[in-house]
């Protein structure tokens, strides 16, 4: 497995990396949800309209579950809940849900444990990104990103 990347030059002036080169990551193509269950359909006995069932059994039971302001624990794949974002005010008394809450946003958390390793340790291995490396593609093609 690999993640591809190419070099980009920083071209935000007010940015600490004006005119300095990091990697970007390329993002390869697209897996829908139909492609999904169609390789799951392949390496078990559940059909494609069993996955597609369950699948969308799992999403109201997560969103109903996230509405509760509960967190949804994913096993090996992590964990999501919600979290608001809001303006800020000067004074607690000053706040008003319909007029400085502006939005809700779902957060995920991959799975992962820390490491115990000499030299390794509180860095988190993410079991989603195990045997993943970074590969520079030098072929793409090289250029400015306003980030």
């Amino acid at each position: 497995m690999a993640v591809k990347f190419m070099l980009v030059k920083g071209e935000i002036k007010s940015r600490n990396h004006y005119g300095m080169y990091y990697a970007h990551t390329i993002r390869g193509a697209e897996l829908t949800l139909e492609q999904i269950e169609e390789r799951i359909q392949a390496n078990c006995s559940a059909k494609v309209s069993d996955v597609r069932m369950v699948m969308a059994e799992l999403f109201s039971t997560i969103r109903l579950a996230l509405s509760e302001g509960q967190v949804v624990n994913l096993g090996d794949l992590g964990k999501l809940y919600l979290s608001v974002t809001s303006k800020p005010v000067e004074r607690p008394q000053d706040f008003r849900v319909d007029k400085h809450i502006t939005g809700i946003k779902c957060k995920y958390i991959p799975c992962g444990h820390r490491m115990q390793q000499e030299g390794m340790k509180g860095n988190i291995k993410r079991l989603l990104t195990q045997g993943c490396k970074a590969v520079h593609d030098r072929k793409a093609t090289q250029r400015s990103l306003d980030i």
